[in-house]
């Protein structure tokens, strides 16, 4: 178009748009998926020895900021390490705590054992103090599952068949307190063939330092 006062009228120029990302002078930064990924895996437990390797590779990715996340590469580290250690340690106590505790099909009368505080039945020395002592080791069959449903602990274990005197003797008495440890997922509603053992411990919580029966083995292993 031609200017009345002389020239051209210079070319249409559109506004520029405030919010294109170009107005600012450069490109968004991109947000780093590693990282995002470091922190799921690690948030997830089972995965948290993968997460500690993503969160790694994302404080790499991220560096200088070249992209974003670098937050989430941080966390899902810790989380990871955090987590992984956690893992570690409950499979240690796992394994050292199967290794201590006593097989109800592999006991025997007269074994010594201890309590631990979660009611685990453990091997202890005889010539150390301990908590109890084994008096009767077996299986349960039809009749034992019936006294073991309707009777007493106590007077359970006082009828258990092939009981040693000395041992019957311990269970009735006022000095110590029967208890019975099953091998089974659910110890109150235990099954025919299902192992099981009788021990006794201390009436007033102190510790056993010699044999319950004075010196007789005593005790039966059932079938």
């Amino acid at each position: 178009m031609s200017n009345p006062y002389g020239g051209e009228y210079p070319p249409y120029q559109p506004a520029p748009n405030p919010y294109d990302s170009g107005a600012y002078g450069s490109a968004r930064t991109p947000f780093d998926g590693v990282s995002l990924a470091a922190l799921i895996c690690s948030a997830t437990c089972c995965a948290a020895p993968v997460g500690i390797g993503l969160g790694i590779a994302g404080l790499v990715r991220t560096r200088a900021g070249r992209r974003t996340g670098r937050w989430a590469a941080i966390t899902g580290l810790v989380l990871g390490i955090v987590l992984t250690l956690a893992m570690a340690g409950f499979f240690v106590f796992a394994i050292v705590l199967g290794a201590k505790s006593i097989e109800e099909a592999d006991a025997r009368a007269g074994q010594c054992v201890d309590v631990n505080t979660l009611d685990i039945v453990e091997k202890a020395d005889c010539d150390e103090p301990h908590d109890g002592e084994i008096v009767w080791a077996g299986r349960f069959d039809g009749a034992l599952v019936k006294s073991f449903e309707s009777s007493s602990t106590q007077d359970f274990c006082a009828g258990l068949p092939g009981l040693s005197a000395s041992y019957r003797a311990a269970v009735e008495g006022n000095e110590y307190e029967a208890a019975v440890s099953v091998d089974a997922f659910e110890e109150d509603e235990p099954d025919t063939g299902d192992w099981f053992v009788c021990y006794v411990t201390r009436g007033d919580g102190e510790k056993l330092e010699k044999p319950v029966g004075a010196g007789d083995s005593g005790g039966t292993t059932g079938a």
